[in-house]
This record gives structure tokens, C-alpha cells and sequence, in this order.
């Protein structure tokens, strides 16, 4: 939770995602399957001399990324869904998040077998907001289908479900953005709910 957000890593590819993954199984990595899902020409042929000679170049820049992917499980995703803010509510003085209101899971076309989901998701869901004048700002927004708020979730990529290769990652910060990234509201999670 200290560690400066300036110095997470975009996350918006499903390599990312697949190296995150393997980095968090802690596992030797399966560099054939890797391969397949990292170089369409390495999938696409079907000479095994070929094949092999790919595998000898890919090999290195697998290892590179994975190496990379566990010196740095932190990474952070813009989340550009129609619903991300539920009702504002004025008892609590806040938003409910809505992705965050069940456990879901993330994933980018380009490895969609590879997935991340948040661990501590309840303890995100809600978004506190008592400045009421911003609290009016996002629910005008959250009503305006061409300027629909945007979430920017920070993350750590704490461990990986090996059944549906999935990365259970914390969430540590939560940005509320408009379209052009500006900074409307930001939260951490919510210490006293407990993480299932």
C-alpha cells in the first residue's frame, strides 16, 4: 500500500495478465504453452524444426518478461464499463462500485485464457465521497452515456488460482476519472471489512 503510484505498470494487455500469472503460481513455467499464446507464428506452424528454431528465440524474451513480472506485481487497469458507479447514497455518502460488488474477473482479448480478478473486492466496493459537490459532479456523469466516469483500479498481484488461471489480485487504490483521466475521486480499501 506504500509503494508510490507513479510507479505501477499499465496493465492492458492479456500477456501482462499471462505473466503476472505465472510470476504469482510461483510454478516452473510451461514455456511450450507459454509460446503458443505469446507468438502466433510459433502456434501457427506446423514444421518442428521451425518450431524448435522459435522456441530458441522466444525462450529468452518469456524468461525476460516473467522475471519482470515478479520484480514488479504491481500494475494498475482503466476500467471504461457503462456501469461503473451504482446511486449515489446519501446515507453513507458515497457510490457503490459496481465492479466491485461481486467477484469478477478481468481479462484482455489478446490471452483471454489468463484472468484477473480482485481479491479484496469487498472492501472496495464502496466508493466514499462527502464532497458534495463532486458527490453531483459523478452522478450527473453516471447518468450521461457519453461521459461515463472511468475507473483507474491499482493493484498487487498477490497469488494465482492455478485451476482457472487466475491472478487474485489485491486492489490497493481506486481512481474515479472522467473521460480524460482527470481525477474526480479516490479511495483505498476499506480496512475494517474482512477479506474472505
Amino acid at each position: 500500500a506504500s509503494k508510490p503510484l507513479s510507479s505501477y505498470a499499465e496493465v492492458d494487455s492479456g500477456l501482462q495478465i499471462m505473466f503476472l500469472y505465472v510470476a504469482a503460481s510461483r510454478l516452473p513455467p510451461d514455456f511450450l504453452k507459454l509460446a503458443e499464446t505469446y507468438s502466433s507464428e510459433y502456434r501457427e506452424t506446423n514444421d518442428h524444426f521451425r518450431k524448435n528454431d522459435l522456441m530458441q528465440a522466444i525462450r529468452p524474451q518469456l524468461e525476460e518478461k516473467i522475471a519482470i513480472a515478479k520484480s514488479m506485481p504491481y500494475g494498475w487497469m482503466d476500467i471504461d464499463d457503462s456501469d461503473n458507479l451504482g446511486a449515489y447514497d446519501f446515507a453513507r455518502k458515497g457510490f457503490p462500485i459496481e465492479e466491485f460488488q461481486s467477484e469478477r474477473y478481468r481479462y484482455v482479448n489478446d490471452a483471454s485464457e489468463y484472468k484477473l480478478s480482485w481479491a479484496n473486492h469487498d472492501q472496495v466496493a464502496f466508493a466514499p465521497v462527502p464532497d458534495e459537490t463532486v458527490a453531483r459532479q459523478l452522478e450527473s456523469m453516471r447518468t450521461n452515456y457519453s461521459n461515463k466516469p472511468r475507473l483507474k483500479i491499482f493493484f498487487f498481484a498477490q497469488s494465482a488460482d492455478l485451476n482457472e488461471q487466475k491472478v487474485d489480485a489485491l486492489v490497493t487504490h481506486v481512481q474515479i476519472t472522467d473521460q480524460s483521466g482527470r481525477v474526480l475521486a479516490e479511495y483505498g480499501p476499506d480496512g475494517s471489512v474482512r477479506v474472505e
